[in-house]
């Protein structure tokens, strides 16, 4: 061989090297990731019904995958479906409005439910007060108020909520209610606080009885200050069932269902497909995930966090900023709180899970190339022997080995 030659083959192989060092890098760093996780899973707390799946969002590939395509009780995180499938449905920008008609018969008017989640008692004093301030402009000073709360179907428990449940842990669901209140008939509680704010403002009023606002009747007043937004942060934030409920109606209303159980599952299974979601080992009853017959995979989770950080679903992107900061916001506040999980603490962005027996998270980290990786840990049938707590720092170990530091 000329010398020439010799060099020429001594410099491609060097480029080999070079090209083959990081690959090689990669792979070293993806089988350790591996061992590590393989490691955490067998944790006692955890017990032997738990599933979990990594991925890296930017290439799609599995870093870790343990019985990740197995069917389990998500708990809660069955809100983060009802974030996407509200979100992308709705847009960030929707409002709530919750209005106030003329009735049928002089001197009647009707409050008319239009499913505000947040709805509060001082929306209904604004709402009076402008309702006030018309009827007078009007000459009315005596009104009786009627209401009308036929938007939603009456209520009735989801398949799968167990007995006590509503209004335990979910208020009955209508579209007249406010935050925060968890009882049977929310609209009537709602009329009380109207009306009592209109006799405030001036204007003689008594309650009525529930009717449906008439074709072509005159809008008196209207309060749409609670935008979705607002309504997805709060809800994965604090957990709010009551939002995931009414959120799971707006979807189907707006894709042309009725607000009824069955059409609400159809409308976001449909959403889900929309976003290359496969919806095929889904069971989705309710939007809170508080039914003990729901069923999501830790695979189907991490897709659906993919989307969240991926540019070509752009509506979704912010869901990341309104999920629970890993020690810090929400119902991870208090989470992450020691070794070896306290070194992820804001640096994991993830929605809580839990029911009787049930413990899951599922969200996004950075690893420390500065990626993002998606996860999601469900567990199943808990351990009796383990405490709620011991179970959640478990996960929570996971999630930092995920994340690259622990």
């Amino acid at each position: 061989m000329s010398r020439r030659r010799c060099r020429a083959v001594i410099v491609a192989a060097a480029l080999a090297a070079l090209v083959a060092a990081p690959a090689a890098q990669a792979a070293d760093r993806a089988g350790d990731l591996e061992r590590q996780l393989r490691q955490r899973v067998e944790a006692p707390a955890l017990g032997r019904d738990v599933t979990v799946h990594v991925r890296d969002t930017d290439s799609d590939e599995q870093l870790y995958g343990r019985d990740a395509d197995e069917p389990q009780l998500p708990a809660s995180t069955m809100k983060v479906v009802t974030a996407v499938t509200s979100l992308h449905t709705l847009g960030r920008g929707h409002r709530f409005a919750t209005r106030v008609m003329a009735g049928r018969d002089e001197g009647t008017i009707i409050l008319a439910g239009g499913g505000d989640p947040l709805l509060s008692a001082a929306d209904l004093r604004r709402l009076a007060e402008r309702t006030a301030a018309k009827l007078k402009k009007d000459g009315v000073n005596r009104v009786v108020v009627d209401v009308d709360d036929y938007l939603f179907p009456r209520p009735t428990d989801a398949r799968g909520w167990e007995p006590g449940d509503s209004p335990t842990y979910a208020a009955a669901v209508r579209p007249l209610a406010m935050l925060g209140e968890y009882s049977r008939d929310t609209v009537s509680n709602a009329l009380a606080v109207f009306v009592r704010e209109l006799d405030s403002a001036g204007i003689d009023a008594r309650v009525g009885d529930r009717a449906v606002v008439p074709d072509g009747s005159r809008r008196i007043a209207v309060v749409a200050r609670n935008s979705l937004a607002d309504a997805i942060e709060l809800m994965l934030r604090v957990s709010e069932n009551n939002v995931a409920e009414v959120l799971f109606r707006q979807v189907a209303l707006a894709r042309g269902y009725p607000a009824t159980w069955s059409a609400s599952t159809a409308a976001a299974k449909e959403t889900l497909r929309e976003l290359d979601l496969s919806t095929v080992d889904l069971k989705l009853f309710d939007g809170s995930g508080l039914s003990m017959d729901d069923r999501l995979t830790a695979e189907f989770l991490t897709a659906v966090f993919d989307r969240v950080v991926d540019p070509a679903y752009r509506d979704l992107a912010p869901i990341r900023r309104w999920v629970p900061i890993a020690g810090q916001t929400g119902t991870l506040t208090n989470r992450f709180s020691s070794a070896p999980a306290r070194c992820a603490r804001g640096a994991v962005f993830a929605k809580t899970g839990s029911l009787t027996g049930v413990n899951t998270l599922a969200g996004l980290t950075r690893a420390p190339d500065g990626t993002w990786r998606s996860f999601a840990v469900m567990v199943n049938h808990r351990p009796p022997d383990y405490a709620p707590a011991l179970t959640s720092a478990a996960i929570d170990a996971i999630a930092a080995t995920v994340h690259g530091c622990a």
